[in-house]
C-alpha cells in the first residue's frame, strides 16, 4: 500500500483510517474534490476496499482510488 500523501510505501494509518508514511500520521488529509461535480467527496468502502466517493451520490457517481 500507498501513502496517500507522498505515495511512499505506508506503514501507518491516519486517524481517518487511510494508509500513510510514518511521516504523515499525525497529518490531517484534505479531502478531494469530486472530478465530476467539483463537491468534496467522502470516504467510503466498497467490496473491494476503500475509496473516495462523491457525497452528491446518487445524483453524481464520482469516485477516486485511494
Amino acid at each position: 500500500m500507498n501513502c496517500i500523501v507522498c505515495g511512499k510505501t505506508a506503514v501507518k494509518f491516519t486517524r481517518e483510517g487511510l494508509p500513510c508514511c510514518s511521516r504523515h500520521s499525525n497529518s490531517s488529509v484534505k479531502k478531494p474534490m469530486c472530478p465530476e461535480c467539483g463537491i468534496e467527496m467522502t470516504l467510503r468502502e466498497g467490496k473491494f476496499g476503500k475509496f473516495w466517493g462523491c457525497k452528491a451520490f446518487p445524483m453524481c457517481d464520482g469516485m477516486r482510488k485511494i
